[in-house]
């Protein structure tokens, strides 16, 4: 159970209740880079816990190109969303690094969720969350120019695959832990290489990001700019108490 500590979903749950709960989380695999987890069409089956490290969403247009929906770092549930909803899949799930990854049955998540309220309210504000980040591509490609959809967007990865991070030159920062090309990048906010490449360089040779091994760093003039609210790193349960369950809400 070493990785409980660095999923928010299981950290909720009293140690007393994890008996109960650990075994809908006991099938994990380890994927090699670049395995493709599920794909669209498949039945969804499973809903996956990512223990280790990470993964990206995204769908094929009509032409095969890839459009990145979201990147997943260890301790977080995806594909609950088709489960829940849907009969299959309705994006790609792929390893972007090693990972490990653990395989929950839909029958044993939707017992979880009919049993403990705190994991039902917790999916609940889960999906919220990825609803509002929809909205917020959809509102960046539309509405800005680049360097603006630009910074959205690291704002965005700050809070999906962002850790704090002691930059030998900037102190405090946060790094976007996961190396992300630039034709990604451009992917992400609808643009040329070249052009994030330009604004990339204008926002470092301004001091509001740098690069630290093939990653993004953000750095505190960024942070003090751009970030209105905390990232989701820092309400971790290393960092805060967590709302716990003491008990099921009902027994099988």
């Amino acid at each position: 159970m070493w990785f409980v500590g660095k999923s928010e979903l299981l950290s909720l749950i009293q140690c007393h209740c994890l008996d109960e709960v650990m075994p809908a989380f006991s099938d994990h695999r380890t994927l090699r880079k670049n395995t493709v987890i599920y794909r669209p069409d498949e039945p969804s089956e499973h809903v996956y816990l990512l223990k280790s490290g990470s993964v990206r969403l995204y769908r094929l247009t009509e032409d095969g190109q890839e459009i990145t929906l979201a990147f997943v770092k260890a301790g977080t549930i995806f594909g609950d969303g088709d489960v829940l909803n849907e009969e299959n899949y309705s994006h790609h799930a792929q390893a972007l690094t090693p990972s490990m990854v653990c395989y929950i049955r839909k029958a044993d998540f939707k017992e979880l969720l009919a049993r403990y309220d705190v994991i039902n309210q917790f999916v609940l504000r889960d999906h919220y969350r990825r609803w509002q980040e929809a909205q917020q591509l959809i509102e960046n490609l539309s509405l800005h120019d680049v360097r603006k959809r630009l910074v959205n967007i690291l704002v965005m990865f700050s809070g999906q695959v962002g850790m704090p991070f002691d930059h030998p030159e900037h102190g405090d920062t946060i790094l976007i832990d996961l190396p992300i090309a630039q034709d990604k990048l451009a992917e992400f906010i609808g643009t040329s290489r070249e052009s994030v490449n330009r604004h990339f360089s204008d926002l470092k040779s301004e001091g509001f990001v740098d690069m630290h091994e093939r990653k993004i760093v953000l750095t505190p003039t960024f942070v003090a700019r751009y970030i209105t609210k905390a990232p989701a790193f820092a309400a971790l349960p290393a960092k805060s108490a967590p709302r716990v369950l003491t008990a099921p809400l009902m027994r099988a």
